[in-house]
Parts: C-alpha cells; structure tokens; sequence
C-alpha cells in the first residue's frame, strides 16, 4: 500500500472565466490527453487503458469540510450555503504503484445515503452510481493545467459537476500525473 498523502487543494483561480471549454482542450499539445479531457465516459476507464493494467482507488475522505474551504464557484454549482460538505480525496494508483490520478470530489451533505455511499466510498464514483442504479451525466467546468499536487511541475486538470436528473450531485475534479499525462500544450499556445 502507497503512503501518498493527498492533499486537500481544490481548484480555484484555474476555475473561473473558462467560457470556452472546447478550445481550452485544443490548447493541449497531445491527442490523447484532449480525449481524456473531453471525456464524456467513466474517466477510469480511459486510464486503465493507458496504464495497461488495473488501477485501484487510494482514498482519504475528509468529511466534513467547512463551506469557507471550498471556493464560491463550487458552492455555487451545488447551490450550497454555509453547511459543511462532504468532500473525498482519493488518488487512482497503478501498476509499480504509480499515481495516475489526483482527485477531489465535493458533494452537499444532504444526498441520500446510496448516493452518499458512492462518493465517499473505495470506488470510483462514476462506477459506483452506475453499479447501485443511479442515472447520472455530467457537465465540464472547467480543463486546463494547474500544479501536481504530488510533485512538482503543470499537469493537466478537468472540474465537471455530477448531475442526477437537474440536481448536481457533486463537483470533481481530476488532476492527472504530468509523468503519464502530457500536460504540454501546442506549440502555437507557447509562443502566443
């Protein structure tokens, strides 16, 4: 088992101003790192793919947070006020326990408790909604690069809400290993 510590480090300034999600994925340098972010599937399921073997989920659940920790724009997209919010750091590990992925999911505290379950839970979420029943989509917010958490260097990121019918569920949001992930973006987007 990983000693990884994951840390608490939502996304905040990489949030905001973000109309254009299409040309934020075409900035990065890298096809497969575009599909990844643009990914409407189970994210898991594109980087098991790449790691060419299973990953498995490293969690730390922090429940609860206090509002005050997590940026407006996340409260807002949860239509949440003051109240504590569940909140599930987890990273998704790898063969030669290789981190591929950092990931926060920030979730109100009055879902039901199936629901509850599955974004706190050992799982991958997206997985976990669908193995209990529950319908869910998802919507971008935001993509483009901010600072491993783990280590040093750009890596690439992508924040979505979870939605159950009209209400958004959650907020998550993937950080990927720069080492794994080419965060790089186009040549042209360098120089400009």
């Amino acid at each position: 088992m990983t000693s990884t510590r994951i840390p608490v480090d939502f996304p905040d300034e990489e949030m905001r101003n973000q109309p254009d999600i299409a040309a934020a994925i075409a900035r990065f340098r890298c096809s497969s790192t575009r599909g990844l972010l643009g990914g409407r599937g189970l994210t898991t399921t594109s980087l098991v793919a790449m790691a060419d073997g299973p990953l498995r989920v490293l969690r730390e659940v922090r429940d609860p947070v206090p509002a005050s920790r997590v940026p407006r724009e996340i409260l807002d997209v949860l239509r949440s006020g003051k109240e504590p919010l569940l909140v599930r750091c987890s990273a998704l590990v790898g063969p030669g326990e290789r981190v591929w992925s950092v990931n926060q999911v920030v979730a109100r505290a009055d879902v039901p408790e199936p629901v509850r379950q599955c974004l706190t839970g050992g799982a991958p979420v997206g997985a976990a909604l669908r193995s209990v029943g529950i319908a869910h989509s998802r919507t971008l917010m935001a993509v483009g690069r901010r600072p491993w958490p783990l280590g040093s260097g750009s890596a690439a990121f992508r924040a979505y809400v979870l939605w159950h019918a009209a209400r958004p569920l959650a907020v998550v949001c993937e950080t990927f290993n720069p080492e794994v992930v080419d965060a790089a973006y186009a040549r042209s987007e360098v120089a400009g």
